[in-house]
C-alpha cells in the first residue's frame, strides 16, 4: 500500500511544485500586459468594506479570515492523510479555476491577460487533482476494481506485518 503511495506522493509533490513555479509567472504575465482582475478585486473589496460603519473592521476580518485559512491549510498537511489531500485540493482548485483567463479570451475574441500562463496553470490543477483522488481511493479502498495496486501488493505480502516493516523506511524518510 505504501508503494503505491510513494508514487502518489510523489506525483502530488511534482504537479504541486508545478503550480508553485507557474503562480508567479502567471501573475507577471498579468503585470506585464494587464490587470483587468484588479478592478473585479476592487468591487469586492468595495461591497465588503460597505458591509461595515467602521472600515478597519473590515480590515480586520479579511485579516482574521486569511489567517484562520492559511492556518487551516498548513495545519491540514501537517496532520496529514485525508486532511492533507484536503489541503493540497485548495491549491488544484486554485488551478482549475484558472480557466476563467480561457473564459474571458473566448468571449472578448481577444487575448485576456494571464490566458497564456493559466493554460499550463489549469493542466497542473487537474493532474494534482487526479493525483489527489488516485491517493484518497488507494487509502481509503475504495479504487475501482482491477486498478488498485495496493490490493495486489498486500495479498502477495505472506503477512501484513511483514508488509508494514517494509514500509517503516518510507514513513521515517519521507
Amino acid at each position: 500500500m505504501l508503494v503505491a503511495t510513494s508514487e502518489m506522493h510523489s506525483d502530488i509533490r511534482r504537479w504541486f511544485g508545478w503550480l508553485v513555479i507557474i503562480g508567479p509567472i502567471h501573475m507577471c504575465e498579468q503585470l506585464l500586459f494587464g490587470i483587468d482582475e484588479l478592478y473585479e478585486l476592487k468591487r469586492f473589496a468595495a461591497t465588503f468594506y460597505g458591509l461595515f460603519r467602521n472600515p478597519d473592521y473590515a480590515s480586520v476580518v479579511l485579516v482574521t479570515i486569511s489567517f484562520i485559512i492559511v492556518n487551516l491549510i498548513v495545519y491540514g498537511l501537517l496532520v496529514g492523510g485525508r486532511w492533507s489531500q484536503i489541503a493540497l485540493a485548495v491549491f488544484a482548485i486554485v488551478g482549475l479555476g484558472e480557466v476563467h483567463h480561457v473564459v474571458k479570451t473566448i468571449l472578448h475574441g481577444s487575448y485576456f491577460p494571464g490566458a497564456v500562463t493559466s493554460v499550463p496553470f489549469v493542466v497542473f490543477g487537474a493532474l494534482l487533482f487526479r493525483s489527489l483522488v488516485s491517493e484518497f481511493r488507494a487509502t481509503s479502498g475504495s479504487a475501482p476494481p482491477g486498478n488498485d495496486r495496493t490490493a495486489t501488493q498486500e495479498k502477495a505480502s505472506p503477512t501484513p506485518a511483514l508488509h508494514e516493516n517494509k514500509s517503516l523506511p518510507l514513513l521515517a524518510g519521507g
